[in-house]
């Protein structure tokens, strides 16, 4: 049995299966789908999408022309199966979870980052000779949703719906950050199809455009975490592409259109001070800008891919030109670390500034700044890791289980302007959610996933450029994601997994005979056993919205849309803080009790139901709404309206050291 990639023998020339259209069309549709509903954050975007997985993903593997019997390499099985491990383990930590829904959720969205993996490595596998349209997906992705996120711009007349209220991008993530690490991560798909020859010159010319779209997007969400990301990525693409000069020259080409937006930028950053809602023209101004420089770009894109072959530095192939690219990317840093030490002339001091901001509570106030693009440590993201690591420490092995991080951050934070559901680092959040057994699943998948590209990548060109874009993209994510809360985001997490996983998928091994289907059954299984218990908390999700959304018009349709929402998903309280609240507005008073003290018996860790029964009681029952605020106040001490809510009612309010009376 020959295990090493390097040692297999070279596969006979294959074109790409008809099972691989089907699996490009999937992956584009969901990821682009994901990304226009505000990331899939929510279950209701998130579960049908991966319904729609499973069921793409069982036809392709029953009906996929799989010429050879498929083994994988042991990275490979090392990933996917920590990937499905850790899935597994986050849906048993619903056994000691507080919020055991959540906790089904957090397991079903990682067997689906597993499942995305898994369809990457066998697109690839079925793409044959043109393994480089595995990039297809996720730049399809950014440029979906960066045209209709420019439509917007220029055509939109509510920026509140676009911006946030400092004028940056939040559209259509709904999260600046995320929204700059969407187009981030988009843009290195972007560039590989731009540079590739086998592609027809005027698609290349559509990929250079969507890269330019994707870095003028990146820019207008101006995340600040991002910077270092990018840099980290574009090092790890500048040194892992095949061909080092021209891999740069294509960024270059991608970058100079992309640049024409930063004027209006600085105009649109600018007005903002003014207030939100004064910003339309600098808007729609924005908008155009965008639309004429990608444009722009796709002609630059076109035409130099049509004469590439006449144009310096595009065909550099030599290894004297990645050597060179190698020693100006050390000169570099070498020569940033000297200049730092100049600049600051006292570097020692300099970091001792910069982590006393980082543990001083609130976001720095930039808008005296002309961007948001200075550097300044300031964040809560201290407040937020010391908790995910106080969590740890009183639980190494499990953890708080899924969705249990929330709890105790309201318990122990002493930032009371912050709410946070996550840690703001992936590490961190699966390390205080699932402990230190979720910690070594994941990080052991991140380093299969490393060794196995590293691996394919000695195959060919094809599939070292392939890698280069993967690690590109991948470092930008787990770069951005060790700082921010982009692991509960399927639209940014997801197309990584499937890039990488597509990355990893040179290195399968193969063996010339027909197999026997019968594995295949048994992964059919397990994706419908996938699908089918993604539908009824996605049924209950919808039947709460639809609650919400027409009570007004039709109350006894809404208790009954609850109704089934509960039987649906019986592990939630939402649809019964949902019936309170509609009850409550309804003026059905007892109504709203009986739901708010099911909820708070079904998630007594829950503090806004206690709050909302003690408001409730505060005139009629004062002594229950005392017991009532001070379970409340247990649970979430800095809580402001609760802390006013116990003054009225006598109640002592726990300290706070930030708290806001």
């Amino acid at each position: 049995m020959v295990d090493e990639a390097e040692e297999a023998e070279p596969a006979p020339a294959q074109p790409p299966q008809p099972a691989a259209w089907l699996a490009l069309a999937l992956l584009s549709g969901v990821w682009a789908w994901w990304a226009a509903k505000e990331g899939a954050y929510f279950g209701v975007v998130l579960l049908p999408g991966g319904v729609v997985l499973c069921v793409g993903a069982a036809l392709i593997l029953y009906y996929g022309r799989w010429r050879a019997r498929l083994r994988l390499s042991p990275p490979v099985i090392v990933a996917l199966g920590a990937l499905t491990a850790l899935g597994v383990w986050a849906l048993l930590s619903a056994l000691w979870s507080p919020s055991p829904d959540q906790a089904v959720g957090d397991g079903q969205r990682i067997l689906i980052y597993a499942l995305s993996f898994a369809i990457g490595l066998g697109l690839c596998n079925l793409l044959g000779d043109r393994i480089g349209l595995s990039l297809v997906p996720l730049a399809a992705a950014g440029a979906f949703a960066g045209l209709l996120t420019v439509a917007h711009l220029a055509t939109g007349d509510a920026p509140k719906q676009l911006l946030e209220l400092d004028g940056t991008l939040d559209f259509p993530i709904g999260y600046r950050n995320a929204e700059a690490a969407f187009f981030a991560i988009a843009m290195f798909p972007a560039i590989g199809l731009a540079m590739d020859r086998g592609l027809h010159w005027l698609l290349r010319g559509a990929a250079l455009g969507t890269a330019s779209l994707c870095i003028e997007l990146f820019l207008l969400a101006q995340s600040r975490a991002s910077i270092p990301a990018v840099g980290a990525a574009l090092i790890v693409f500048a040194l892992v592409s095949p061909h080092r000069v021209r891999a740069l020259c294509w960024f270059a080409l991608a970058l100079l259109p992309a640049l024409a937006i930063l004027p209006a930028l600085l105009d649109l950053y600018a007005a903002a001070d003014d207030g939100i809602t004064g910003v339309v023209p600098e808007m729609n101004h924005t908008g155009v800008v965008a639309a004429l420089s990608v444009l722009g770009a796709a002609l630059l894109g076109a035409i130099v891919a049509r004469f590439e072959r006449r144009l310096p530095g595009l065909c550099n192939a030599s290894p004297t030109g990645n050597r060179f690219v190698s020693v100006a990317i050390a000169v570099g840093l070498l020569a940033s670390v000297v200049g730092f030490v100049v600049a600051t002339g006292d570097p020692e001091q300099w970091i001792s500034d910069r982590v006393d901001e980082f543990k001083e509570a609130g976001s720095p106030d930039l808008s005296a700044e002309s961007t948001r693009f200075t550097f300044n440590a300031g964040s809560d993201r201290y407040d937020a890791w010391r908790v995910a690591l106080d969590d740890f420490s009183e639980d190494p092995i499990l953890g708080d289980g899924g969705g249990g991080y929330h709890y105790t951050y309201l318990q122990k934070r002493d930032v009371a302007t912050q709410e946070v559901h996550d840690a703001h680092s992936v590490e961190l959040e699966v390390l205080a959610e699932l402990g230190a057994v979720g910690l070594i699943l994941f990080a052991t998948a991140i380093v299969a996933i490393v060794i196995a590209i590293a691996r394919a990548r000695r195959l060919n060109p094809a599939a070292s450029t392939l890698a280069a874009v993967a690690f590109a993209s991948g470092a930008y994510w787990l770069t951005h994601a060790s700082l921010d809360w982009f692991w509960p985001y399927p639209a940014l997490t997801a197309p990584v997994f499937a890039l990488v996983g597509s990355a990893c998928a040179p290195a399968i091994r193969t063996r010339e005979r027909h197999s026997t289907r019968r594995w295949r059954i048994w992964v059919i299984a397990g994706l419908a056993v996938l699908a089918l218990s993604a539908i009824p908390p996605w049924l209950s999700e919808r039947f709460v919205n639809n609650a919400y959304s027409s009570w007004r018009t039709d109350l006894a349709r809404a208790y009954e849309d609850l109704d089934r929402a509960r039987q649906l998903n019986a592990l939630s309280d939402t649809p019964l803080l949902a019936e309170g609240s509609i009850a409550r507005e309804a003026g059905d008073r007892e109504r709203a009790l009986d739901a708010f003290n099911e909820a708070a018996e079904i998630r007594p860790e829950e503090w806004a139901t206690h709050y909302l029964l003690a408001e409730m009681l505060a005139e009629s029952d004062p002594a229950a709404a005392r017991e009532q605020i001070r379970l409340a106040l247990e649970r979430n001490p800095l809580d402001v309206r609760g802390r006013q809510l116990a003054a009225e009612l006598g109640v002592p309010r726990p300290p706070g050291p930030n708290a806001v009376d």
